[in-house]
């Protein structure tokens, strides 16, 4: 990604992100028990990570902390962020692996909740939707 492509995604993100309906921040989360049975559920994306990557056990992803959800505080979303190295055709490499989920929220009585009033979800089902590569943390 050249300099400015990436200078626009940052001032993009910070226009955003004060107004996302999540609060940011960080909570841990286990690869092998939370999301490693999400993966299952796409077997070929499971094989393809666990084939290329060793990943360390311990992420990150978007922890809830919001009054606009407030039956979720605590509960972690994607994207999650791993540490990994990557079994390249020229030796490990390391890299940071990051899960993209797509999620759906729900409310008490088990009805998909759609639009931007998130206020009554109660819980939330996240499927894999995609993985990305990117250069190491520092």
């Amino acid at each position: 990604m050249n300099l400015t492509r990436k200078a626009f995604r940052i001032v993009l993100l910070a226009a955003v992100i004060p107004f996302s309906p999540v609060a940011r921040g960080d909570g841990s989360v286990s690869f092998a028990t939370d999301i490693l049975p999400m993966a299952n559920e796409r077997p070929l994306f499971a094989q393809f990570i666990v084939e290329s990557f060793t990943v360390t056990d311990t992420g990150w992803g978007v922890r809830i902390d919001s009054p606009t959800m407030p039956k979720m505080k605590g509960t972690r979303i994607g994207p999650y962020e791993f540490q990994a190295e990557w079994r390249s055709p020229n030796g490990k490499r390391p890299v940071t692996l990051i899960i993209d989920t797509k999620i759906r929220y729900f409310d008490d009585h088990r009805r998909e909740i759609l639009g931007g009033d998130l206020r009554h979800t109660t819980s939330i089902v996240e499927t894999l939707d995609s993985i990305e590569i990117a250069p190491p943390r520092q």
